[in-house]
């Protein structure tokens, strides 16, 4: 009974405990730079080979990178203490139902809160809400850098090509659950507190936006304008399903494009 007790303290210790501004920025980097190594050093190296288009390569290149962070999420886990099971990533990625923020309970009808961030993150990737142009700032350092786009796939070459859905697939899971959810959302948002108090959640997307070294050219729109659709929602009902239903919307247009190239509709 009372090694139980003592197991639950401690793992209550653990959940509090923050994590330091160095500690931070490590996992940071981490998670970022092998990710930027992968796209514009890694995948220059292989184009060259017969049969694999670069928007091919660049694309296993990214599941590399993403396979990467859900590994260095269990590193980190492990590193912190924690047991590799699902109770230990169900409770750091807070697979929860979200909380009330005034009452603390824990209610579903509080997952209708995604609908305003949705229409939010749709209007301004849509354009229809004017925001400065910052990623702007950075095109006269980042021009010569090439600029990789799924949505260049070619439907006259792909058409019938039903393999893309072997790519799809773990691109989906381990970027809004095993991913860069998980890392993000899961690993660092409850740590930050401790550093950043109340506007952890404004730093978590800031790094999350120059988390894509790989894509400079959307990484401060990402940083000032979508971590915070993702981040606060998270934060503020303290459910990554919050982060991961608005985030993961993006996956359902990957799947219609890939779809509509393999049928040709692209």
């Amino acid at each position: 009974m009372e090694k139980n007790v003592n197991s639950a303290l401690s793992s209550s210790i653990q959940l509090n405990e923050q994590y330091s501004l160095k500690k931070i920025i490590i996992i940071w980097a981490l998670s970022a730079l092998p990710m930027a190594l992968l796209v514009f050093g890694i995948t220059p190296i292989i184009t060259p080979v017969p049969g694999l288009p670069i928007t091919i390569v660049f694309w296993l290149m990214v599941i590399v990178g993403l396979t990467w962070q859900f590994v260095l999420s269990l590193l980190i886990l492990k590193h912190d203490g924690y047991p590799l099971n699902w109770t230990t990533v169900r409770d750091r990625m807070r697979y929860q139902k979200p909380r009330d923020p005034k009452t603390g309970k824990a209610n579903n009808w509080l997952l209708l809160w995604v609908i305003p961030f949705i229409l939010l993150s749709t209007l301004i990737q849509g354009g229809f809400i004017w925001l400065p142009d910052v990623d702007g700032i950075l095109n006269p350092l980042i021009s010569h850098l090439p600029l990789y786009d799924l949505s260049s796939l070619n439907a006259k070459d792909y058409k019938g090509a039903w393999w893309l859905l072997s790519l799809l697939v773990p691109t989906l899971i381990f970027n809004y659950f095993l991913g860069e959810e998980f890392l993000y959302r899961g690993i660092l948002l409850p740590k930050m507190n401790g550093v950043f108090g109340k506007y952890d959640w404004l730093a978590n997307g800031v790094l999350f936006g120059f988390y894509h070294l790989h894509k400079p050219q959307i990484i401060l729109s990402t940083a000032l304008y979508f971590g915070f659709v993702f981040a606060f929602p998270a934060k503020r009902f303290q459910s990554s399903w919050m982060a991961i239903i608005i985030h993961g919307l993006e996956g359902l247009l990957a799947i219609m494009m890939v779809l509509g190239v393999i049928l040709g509709k692209s």
